[in-house]
């Protein structure tokens, strides 16, 4: 059809193609929309294909939709899952410690209970989670946060996670703990000598 509206454009030199403001009474323009019109009621089978950028569109729409509902109805990352509850394909561009730090898999004594690499999920006589060791932990003072309240915890990770100055001190002591993980031993089984 575009061929042949091509062909009989080049073969009448007096057709010109001009764009006209739609409803406004031109009456070449208005039959054409009632033509539309009549063929979209009457169910006329003539339909165009859809693009594949539309097919591509509809299908990352679906996939992504399947994906949030698996991620709101997860049993597991649920820390994380506060903190980014909305699932996308882009990176939250987080580097490796700051992964650790959100989802708790780490070189921390309550991860490494799980998998009986440590005897006791405690460091310093608390749960050694990341919490503990970025607001408690003996071994990272230098570097310590003040200890959110449990109403604000969720903020607070947000806001580390968030501002670029916070997160650059925020990666101090997870370098630390990463790096110098052997440093951070368990302490529950030894007894600390006190001079008398």
């Amino acid at each position: 059809m575009v061929r042949e509206i091509q062909t009989l454009l080049l073969s009448h030199k007096h057709i010109y193609l001009r764009w006209l403001k739609a409803h406004v009474g031109y009456f070449g323009n208005e039959c054409a929309d009632q033509l539309a019109k009549e063929a979209i009621t009457k169910g006329d089978p003539f339909l165009l294909p859809k693009p594949l950028s539309y097919l591509k569109s509809e299908i990352k729409s679906a996939a992504l939709s399947i994906w949030q509902d698996n991620w709101d109805d997860g049993k597991t990352g649920r820390s994380t899952h506060d903190i980014v509850p909305r699932v996308s394909n882009k990176p939250v561009g987080w580097n490796r410690e700051e992964l650790m730090f959100v989802t708790g898999r780490g070189p921390f004594h309550s991860y490494l209970h799980r998998f009986n690499l440590r005897t006791h999920d405690s460091s310093c006589g608390e749960k050694g989670d990341p919490i503990h060791y970025a607001t408690k932990c003996r071994f990272t003072l230098s570097w310590h946060f003040q200890t959110p309240t449990v109403s604000l915890k969720l903020q607070w990770l947000k806001n580390i996670l968030t501002y670029n100055s916070l997160r650059t001190l925020f990666l101090l002591p997870m370098c630390f703990i990463c790096d110098e993980n052997n440093l951070i031993v368990e302490d529950n089984n030894s007894a600390l000598i006190h001079p008398d």
